[in-house]
């Protein structure tokens, strides 16, 4: 009779194999999993980031009477007699409101998108410094988040106010 004890080689390397594929298929699931989770987590960010800038600047930029553009500042006055400046320094775009003029303002807003530049167009697509009349559009040029930064632009359609 032939006493065995333990187990051969040729079990325990093909057990080993089998344990090595199994921890192979598990760590690219995972990993998988956690790169899927980083881009919807950049991506939702980012979106939700763009609906806020636009329902903060829809609101406050629904018909302006006057409105200016000049390097990183968006100036512009209210009907209701408000002053604001739209901001960008570095990647950080902020609204501040004044009552009385454009030199005293306050924090009104920031939005946590990181915005690359912005710019002020008339109907045509050229760019201009100074809306007079009619309708133009403010530009922003943003990154969305996600596995890989995608640049992106919202553009915000600006009609003067023209009383009658």
């Amino acid at each position: 009779m032939n006493n065995e004890r333990g187990i051969t080689l040729v079990e325990l390397l093909a057990t080993l194999t089998i344990f090595s594929l199994i921890i192979g298929v598990v760590y690219s699931l995972f990993s998988f999993s956690q790169a899927n989770w980083t881009h919807t987590k950049g991506v939702t960010q980012s979106e939700s980031s763009v609906q806020e800038l636009q329902i903060v600047l829809t609101r406050e930029l629904a018909s302006p009477v006057s409105l200016t553009f000049q390097g990183n500042e968006l100036r512009f006055e209210g009907q209701n007699g408000s002053f604001y400046i739209l901001s960008l320094n570095g990647q950080q775009l902020s609204l501040s409101k004044g009552e009385d003029d454009f030199s005293n303002t306050s924090l009104l807003h920031t939005f946590s998108l990181p915005v690359q530049r912005m710019t002020l167009q008339n109907k045509n697509d050229s760019a201009i410094s100074t809306l007079s009349e009619g309708m133009g559009y403010l530009t922003i040029y943003y990154n969305r988040e996600g596995l890989k930064t995608v640049n992106n632009q919202i553009k915000f359609p600006i009609s003067l106010y023209q009383p009658d």
